[in-house]
């Protein structure tokens, strides 16, 4: 009869996207998972496999993650759609630097150290900027039925618009970027949407 685990895998997956985060795919050996998940290499090898293997399962977990974060702060009623789309906006400015490690987006940091010669990390990557592109248009086209921004306009270029300038802060704030400044380019970034006359005006009462 097979030995039951003596460790708890969403613990592990949860240590490993930490590791990850940290040192990236190239910085990270097996022996760094093995530790920061406090699994021994022979045992972690068996029940997730190499370290591009458990790389993937780790993306996955952050991913996973990430989407519920998204979900949970775009979606809700046509009234307070644009209030959400601010807020999401204005958040990315400080993703980063609100963080006490600065680790930002898993998906950003490896979108650009293997996502252009990894096929499996491609497709992940891939597949979570797209939900949270459709979660921002379904946010935009909430905001466009309730009269806050311009009916006729593009709710999937505005929602590529924003997940971008998140992305782009992301990098910015890492650069040394500081608050101030991100915070000022986030909220002159929601001004610039097509926001309609009715809104601009209640924005001001």
């Amino acid at each position: 009869m097979a030995r039951p685990r003596a460790f708890d895998e969403q613990s592990v997956l949860d240590a490993a996207v930490r590791q990850f985060r940290t040192g990236g795919y190239a910085g990270t050996s097996l022996d760094d998972i093995s530790a920061a998940t406090g699994v021994g290499r022979g045992s972690l090898y068996a029940s997730f496999g190499d370290k591009h293997t458990v790389f993937i399962k780790a993306l996955h977990e952050y991913v996973r993650q990430a989407l519920i974060q998204t979900h949970d702060e775009l979606d809700g009623p046509d009234e307070s759609a644009i209030d959400r789309l601010h807020t999401w906006i204005l958040a990315g400015a400080g993703f980063v630097l609100r963080d006490d490690e600065h680790f930002g987006c898993m998906a950003g940091k490896f979108a650009l150290e293997v996502g252009d010669r990894d096929t499996e990390a491609h497709d992940v990557i891939l597949d979570v900027f797209s939900q949270q592109q459709r979660a921002l248009a379904d946010c935009v086209a909430a905001a466009q039925r309730h009269g806050d921004l311009a009916p006729d306009a593009d709710g999937c270029a505005i929602a590529c618009l924003v997940l971008a300038l998140n992305r782009g802060m992301d990098v910015m704030a890492k650069g040394g970027i500081g608050q101030d400044v991100l915070d000022a380019a986030a909220e002159q970034a929601f001004r610039g949407l097509p926001l309609t006359d009715a809104y601009r005006q209640a924005a001001r009462r």
